[in-house]
């Protein structure tokens, strides 16, 4: 079989440059930036500006990503000609009509009213802080770098009707903003499971203003910096993970049902995908029904953190009463909420039962990260 060059009659508005294709390549066989940089004869400097279209694929280095990824030289060579040919065509084209199309995806008022972008008078003025807050200069500059994303966003997130993939780049963008500003120490898989069991602690304190401090201090001593952002409109996100680098991961929840035990249920899912996943992948929750092993490993992990192994029994002889499930969330460590909720997860318990025993929470309770860009 030979390769074909890609995209030979297409003409799409966006220019998507070869590190896309070779980071869809790395995290399908789960490889690292750092072992694909060895592997190619290239510093993990070198491969991330490749990733990123800032590094041209020349014939020495389409031969190399050949042997190391597949497909033939020609292909990387074409693919990355089709890239450049593709942005020159679109910095030609590109004006401000353009930009008032493509800031169209976004929910900018409710991004402004969140803080994440500046006021604006007009549409010309609203992509503009748009693309301030991507840190890019012009369209075409936003679709090569985020396009992917965007893309991912929209297939991990299809279970939902009312999804809008702007909304929630824009929402992982301000969180990842966040989450580089955050002070953290080293990323340190160990040390983040023993905070794990102190964060359960966590569960029985009422008021977010008052846990979420020590919850944000527990983890960045083990290298997750942990943003809360509220979700607009089109981004039914609850969390979502993935490493800004090797020693630094990023963690961010929405609050989006405001209740203890969506909440905790939420941060102890999206420490399994860093715990036990791939540190490449972007790991995205919108609270719909799951198949992959990653969500359902995620899933057993927070189940076994809220209960653990050696009580399951326990729990599953357990009677849905009130007296009974406090002495069990007593004698397990956790509030009784989050029992409540696996009771109703597992069907024992009707939604609309109960529920009184779980803690309700209000933004008022809960500050949202706020940044000066």
């Amino acid at each position: 079989m030979t390769d074909v060059a890609p995209f030979q009659t297409f003409e799409p508005d966006w220019a998507v440059p070869p590190g896309a294709t070779i980071a869809a390549i790395l995290s399908a066989r789960s490889l690292s930036r750092e072992s694909f940089a060895e592997a190619l004869g290239e510093s993990v400097e070198a491969v991330q500006r490749l990733l990123l279209g800032l590094e041209a694929v020349d014939s020495d280095l389409a031969d190399r990503l050949s042997r190391c990824l597949g497909s033939s030289k020609a292909f990387w060579v074409a693919r990355e000609a089709q890239y450049r040919a593709d942005a020159e065509r679109i910095r030609e084209c590109e004006a401000a009509a353009s930009r008032e199309i493509w800031v169209k995806q976004f929910p900018i008022r409710e991004m402004a009213a969140l803080g994440w972008i500046g006021d604006f008078r007009s549409s010309t003025e609203a992509a503009i802080e748009c693309l301030k807050l991507f840190g890019v200069p012009n369209v075409a500059a936003w679709h090569g770098r985020y396009g992917g994303a965007v893309a991912s966003a929209a297939f991990r997130m299809s279970a939902s009707a009312k999804t809008n993939p702007g909304a929630v780049i824009a929402w992982l963008r301000w969180a990842e903003l966040v989450a580089e500003r955050t002070p953290c120490d080293q990323w340190n898989p160990k040390e983040f499971r023993i905070r794990l069991q102190t964060a359960r602690r966590l569960t029985w304190q009422k008021d977010p203003a008052t846990f979420l401090p020590t919850l944000r201090r527990l983890c960045a001593e083990a290298g997750v910096a942990v943003v809360v952002a509220r979700t607009p409109k089109g981004c039914p996100a609850s969390g979502a993970t993935r490493f800004l680098s090797p020693s630094k991961a990023m963690m961010v929840l929405s609050f989006r049902y405001r209740s203890d035990d969506q909440f905790w249920f939420t941060f102890f899912h999206e420490a399994a995908h860093l715990l036990l996943h791939s540190p490449d992948a972007l790991f995205l929750e919108d609270e719909s029904d799951v198949t992959s092993d990653e969500e359902r490993e995620a899933n057993q992990f927070a189940e076994t953190t809220l209960v653990p192994a050696d009580r399951t029994a326990e729990f599953q002889e357990l009677r849905p009463g009130k007296d009974s499930i406090l002495r069990f969330a007593r004698s397990v460590g956790v509030a009784p909420g989050l029992i409540v909720g696996q009771l109703q997860h597992q069907k024992r318990v009707a939604p609309d039962r109960l529920n009184w025993l779980k803690r309700r929470y209000n933004w008022d309770q809960i500050e949202a990260d706020r940044l000066i860009l």
